[in-house]
Protein backbone atom coordinates (compact mmCIF):
# COMPACT_ATOMS: atom_id res chain seq x y z
CA UNK A 1 0.00 0.00 0.00
CA UNK A 2 2.85 2.31 0.56
CA UNK A 3 4.29 1.29 -2.93
CA UNK A 4 1.20 2.25 -4.48
CA UNK A 5 0.87 5.96 -2.40
CA UNK A 6 4.50 6.49 -3.03
CA UNK A 7 4.25 5.93 -6.69
CA UNK A 8 0.40 8.11 -7.03
CA UNK A 9 2.24 10.97 -5.04
CA UNK A 10 4.82 11.27 -7.32
CA UNK A 11 2.90 10.96 -10.24
CA UNK A 12 0.75 13.49 -9.40
CA UNK A 13 3.90 15.46 -8.50
CA UNK A 14 5.43 14.66 -12.01
CA UNK A 15 2.02 16.15 -13.76
CA UNK A 16 2.01 19.50 -11.65
CA UNK A 17 5.40 20.40 -11.91
CA UNK A 18 6.06 19.43 -15.71
CA UNK A 19 5.28 22.55 -17.81
CA UNK A 20 7.82 22.57 -20.53
CA UNK A 21 9.46 25.45 -18.57
CA UNK A 22 6.52 27.62 -19.16
CA UNK A 23 5.72 28.97 -16.18
CA UNK A 24 5.45 31.91 -13.77
CA UNK A 25 4.76 32.98 -10.54
CA UNK A 26 2.25 35.63 -10.37
CA UNK A 27 1.32 37.88 -7.43
CA UNK A 28 -2.17 39.77 -7.26
CA UNK A 29 0.34 42.98 -7.90
CA UNK A 30 0.86 42.01 -11.47
CA UNK A 31 -2.67 41.19 -11.62
CA UNK A 32 -4.16 44.26 -10.81
CA UNK A 33 -1.31 46.51 -13.21
CA UNK A 34 -2.59 44.51 -15.93
CA UNK A 35 -6.38 44.74 -15.13
CA UNK A 36 -5.31 48.73 -14.82
CA UNK A 37 -3.68 48.59 -18.16
CA UNK A 38 -6.26 46.78 -19.57
CA UNK A 39 -8.45 49.42 -18.38
CA UNK A 40 -6.53 52.50 -19.83
CA UNK A 41 -5.98 50.83 -23.02
CA UNK A 42 -9.46 49.88 -23.89
CA UNK A 43 -10.74 53.64 -22.80
CA UNK A 44 -8.01 54.87 -25.34
CA UNK A 45 -9.60 52.90 -27.99
CA UNK A 46 -12.94 53.38 -27.02
CA UNK A 47 -12.39 57.20 -27.05
CA UNK A 48 -10.53 56.93 -30.35
CA UNK A 49 -12.90 55.21 -32.07
CA UNK A 50 -15.61 57.72 -30.94
CA UNK A 51 -13.67 60.55 -31.70
CA UNK A 52 -13.21 59.18 -35.37
CA UNK A 53 -16.68 58.00 -35.86
CA UNK A 54 -18.15 61.20 -34.88
CA UNK A 55 -15.18 63.42 -37.38
CA UNK A 56 -16.20 60.33 -39.89
CA UNK A 57 -20.19 61.13 -39.58
CA UNK A 58 -19.33 65.23 -39.35
CA UNK A 59 -17.50 65.31 -42.50
CA UNK A 60 -20.05 62.92 -44.42
CA UNK A 61 -22.87 65.28 -43.08
CA UNK A 62 -20.98 68.41 -44.48
CA UNK A 63 -20.18 66.63 -47.88
CA UNK A 64 -23.38 65.60 -48.05
CA UNK A 65 -24.53 69.41 -47.40
CA UNK A 66 -22.18 70.39 -50.18
CA UNK A 67 -23.50 68.15 -52.41
CA UNK A 68 -26.97 68.83 -51.98
CA UNK A 69 -26.18 72.69 -52.51
CA UNK A 70 -24.15 71.91 -56.24
CA UNK A 71 -27.62 69.71 -56.84
CA UNK A 72 -29.95 72.88 -56.06
CA UNK A 73 -27.75 74.89 -58.07
CA UNK A 74 -28.14 72.72 -61.00
CA UNK A 75 -31.76 72.63 -60.80
CA UNK A 76 -31.56 76.51 -60.16
CA UNK A 77 -30.20 76.72 -63.56
CA UNK A 78 -32.92 74.73 -65.59
CA UNK A 79 -35.17 77.48 -64.09
CA UNK A 80 -37.93 78.63 -66.93
CA UNK A 81 -36.82 75.87 -69.37
CA UNK A 82 -39.74 75.00 -71.47
CA UNK A 83 -41.70 71.52 -70.43
CA UNK A 84 -41.28 68.69 -72.52
CA UNK A 85 -44.58 68.36 -73.50
CA UNK A 86 -44.86 71.88 -74.55
CA UNK A 87 -41.96 72.05 -76.43
CA UNK A 88 -41.16 68.66 -77.94
CA UNK A 89 -38.99 70.28 -81.23
CA UNK A 90 -36.94 72.12 -78.99
CA UNK A 91 -33.28 71.16 -78.04
CA UNK A 92 -33.62 72.78 -74.53
CA UNK A 93 -36.84 71.20 -72.99
CA UNK A 94 -37.31 68.94 -69.51
CA UNK A 95 -39.91 66.88 -68.15
CA UNK A 96 -39.57 66.49 -64.30
CA UNK A 97 -37.30 63.40 -63.68
CA UNK A 98 -35.15 64.96 -66.41
CA UNK A 99 -34.47 67.83 -64.68
CA UNK A 100 -33.99 65.90 -61.31
CA UNK A 101 -31.09 63.94 -63.30
CA UNK A 102 -29.67 66.37 -64.80
CA UNK A 103 -29.28 68.13 -61.33
CA UNK A 104 -28.02 65.11 -59.54
CA UNK A 105 -25.35 64.62 -62.36
CA UNK A 106 -23.90 67.22 -61.16
CA UNK A 107 -22.34 65.77 -58.23
CA UNK A 108 -21.85 61.96 -60.48
CA UNK A 109 -24.97 60.96 -59.15
CA UNK A 110 -26.81 59.00 -61.74
CA UNK A 111 -30.48 58.66 -61.20
CA UNK A 112 -33.05 56.09 -63.10
CA UNK A 113 -34.85 58.63 -66.01
CA UNK A 114 -38.72 57.55 -64.64
CA UNK A 115 -40.16 58.96 -61.43
CA UNK A 116 -41.21 55.48 -60.44
CA UNK A 117 -37.69 54.65 -60.76
CA UNK A 118 -36.21 57.87 -58.34
CA UNK A 119 -38.83 57.30 -56.29
CA UNK A 120 -36.78 53.82 -55.08
CA UNK A 121 -33.74 55.60 -54.78
CA UNK A 122 -32.17 56.68 -51.24
CA UNK A 123 -34.30 56.44 -47.74
CA UNK A 124 -37.53 57.27 -47.05
CA UNK A 125 -37.93 60.57 -45.36
CA UNK A 126 -40.82 62.06 -43.37
CA UNK A 127 -41.97 65.82 -44.64
CA UNK A 128 -40.74 67.46 -41.22
CA UNK A 129 -37.49 66.18 -42.02
CA UNK A 130 -36.99 67.42 -45.57
CA UNK A 131 -33.64 69.12 -46.20
CA UNK A 132 -32.06 70.74 -49.72
CA UNK A 133 -31.96 68.43 -52.43
CA UNK A 134 -34.52 65.70 -50.73
CA UNK A 135 -36.89 64.04 -53.91
CA UNK A 136 -40.43 64.64 -53.43
CA UNK A 137 -42.99 62.96 -54.85
CA UNK A 138 -46.68 63.05 -56.24
CA UNK A 139 -49.85 61.62 -57.89
CA UNK A 140 -52.31 62.91 -59.30
CA UNK A 141 -56.01 61.30 -59.39
CA UNK A 142 -55.84 60.48 -63.08
CA UNK A 143 -52.80 58.42 -62.00
CA UNK A 144 -55.01 56.57 -59.70
CA UNK A 145 -52.76 57.19 -57.00
CA UNK A 146 -49.34 56.19 -58.98
CA UNK A 147 -46.49 58.44 -58.59
CA UNK A 148 -46.36 60.52 -61.79
CA UNK A 149 -44.39 63.71 -60.47
CA UNK A 150 -40.84 64.61 -58.55
CA UNK A 151 -39.19 67.34 -57.44
CA UNK A 152 -36.33 68.53 -55.69
CA UNK A 153 -36.45 70.70 -52.13
CA UNK A 154 -34.59 73.33 -53.02
CA UNK A 155 -34.73 76.06 -49.65
CA UNK A 156 -35.93 75.24 -46.21
CA UNK A 157 -36.05 78.32 -44.23
CA UNK A 158 -38.61 80.19 -41.48
CA UNK A 159 -40.61 77.52 -41.82
CA UNK A 160 -41.61 77.13 -45.47
CA UNK A 161 -40.28 74.55 -47.76
CA UNK A 162 -39.66 75.38 -51.64
CA UNK A 163 -39.11 72.97 -54.60
CA UNK A 164 -38.04 72.76 -57.92
CA UNK A 165 -39.94 71.17 -60.37
CA UNK A 166 -41.27 71.11 -64.32
CA UNK A 167 -44.52 72.33 -65.14
CA UNK A 168 -46.31 71.25 -67.80
CA UNK A 169 -47.84 74.75 -68.40
CA UNK A 170 -45.07 76.56 -66.58
CA UNK A 171 -41.66 74.98 -67.39
CA UNK A 172 -38.98 74.54 -64.54
CA UNK A 173 -40.22 76.69 -61.63
CA UNK A 174 -39.61 77.08 -58.36
CA UNK A 175 -42.80 76.35 -55.66
CA UNK A 176 -44.09 76.45 -51.99
CA UNK A 177 -44.26 72.61 -51.04
CA UNK A 178 -47.13 73.42 -48.61
CA UNK A 179 -49.49 74.53 -50.88
CA UNK A 180 -52.77 73.02 -50.67
CA UNK A 181 -52.54 71.42 -54.47
CA UNK A 182 -49.19 69.36 -53.92
CA UNK A 183 -49.79 68.39 -49.89
CA UNK A 184 -53.14 66.93 -51.73
CA UNK A 185 -51.03 64.91 -54.42
CA UNK A 186 -47.84 64.41 -51.85
CA UNK A 187 -46.35 60.42 -51.79
CA UNK A 188 -43.76 60.06 -50.36
CA UNK A 189 -40.05 62.12 -50.17
CA UNK A 190 -36.24 60.29 -50.69
CA UNK A 191 -33.00 60.92 -49.40
CA UNK A 192 -30.56 60.03 -52.06
CA UNK A 193 -27.15 61.74 -50.86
Amino acid sequence: MKILKFTFLLLISVILFSSCGNFKIVTINDINKNENNDKTLNSKVEASNQGSESVSKAEKYRESLLKAEKVVDAAREQLGTPHLLKNPKKKRAVDCSGMTCKSYAAVDVKLPPTTTGQAEMGKFVPKKALQKGDLVFFSSKKNNGRISHVGLISRVEDGKTFFIHTSTSRGVVEDDFYMQHWQDNFVTARRVL
